[in-house]
């Protein structure tokens, strides 16, 4: 950001501190400005957002209600009091009022964001299952600065980032909520799954072990029984092809023949 901007954003904060109100609001919301120090007698009333008209009032012309505004926006000819309704994004800046060709010195600065969502929690886990991520996932497109938050079990929302790390530990087996918040809104999300699944006994590698041992066997049985009842052994040669054995030779070697099987 250059420095005429921050120069810009703190000369504008300081004006709106002295003179202007600074007002947030959501989509969809309403917004009432009242202005200060109304004449009692007012015949005209222009009210402006920055350089654009929003809404035009002439006791000799009548009301004229501009752009965007037309059909969401009323004006009081006797207080000066703007509404708008049903905001967007659109209707932020800096508002002011003219009455009587004078310009009043209260502004109104005017901030529009879209409510957050409801989160979305995404994890991932390194390859041995130690280490997980949770990531607190939405679109928070046009809500402005947003925070999050995280908290574990029933605990309170302490850690402000988007991911959370968590570790394989005896307490990692509950849920974490992740809050998603901004000016005008909060939303939370639940993640329940059990992260790390559950330490049962096939995991444990005396059982693997054993398991492939018993398959080992399993398939030693399985070509005991195919000799027995075919009189053929299954023969490897070389990496390339596989050879049936029927039986011995008179030499004492084993005929082969080649076998697509």
């Amino acid at each position: 950001m250059s420095i005429t901007l921050l120069t810009f954003f703190f000369v504008e904060a300081i004006v709106s501190a002295v003179s202007g109100h600074h007002q947030i609001n959501k989509v969809g919301d309403s917004l009432v400005l009242t202005p200060n120090n109304v004449p009692t007698n007012v015949h005209s009333i222009i009210w402006k957002n920055g350089k654009d008209k929003v809404a035009e009032w002439d006791k000799d012309f009548g009301l004229e209600i501009y752009g965007n505004y037309k059909g969401r926006t009323e004006l009081d000819q006797t207080t000066g009091h703007l509404t708008i309704k049903n905001l967007w994004i659109k209707d932020s800046g800096l508002y002011s009022v003219e009455i009587n060709s004078k310009v009043l010195k209260r502004t109104f600065t005017v901030s529009v964001f879209k409510a957050v969502p409801i989160p979305q929690i995404k994890y991932s886990c390194n390859s041995n299952k130690t280490l997980c991520t949770l990531s607190c996932d939405g679109d928070t497109t046009d809500a402005g600065s947003v925070s999050y938050q995280w908290k574990k079990g029933q605990g309170d929302f302490q850690q402000s980032a988007k991911q959370l790390n968590v570790t394989k530990t005896d307490d990692s087996k509950t849920n974490y909520t992740c809050q998603l918040k901004n000016a005008v809104s909060s939303a939370t999300g639940v993640f329940d799954e059990d992260l790390f699944g559950p330490d049962g006994w096939w995991t444990n590698p005396w059982f693997i072990g054993f398991s492939l041992l018993i398959l080992a066997i399993v398939i030693v049985v399985l070509l005991l029984v195919h000799r027995v009842i075919t009189g053929v052994w299954f023969c490897q040669k070389g990496m390339k092809f596989l050879y049936l054995c029927h039986g011995l030779s008179e030499r004492g070697g084993v005929k082969k023949r080649r076998s697509w099987w």
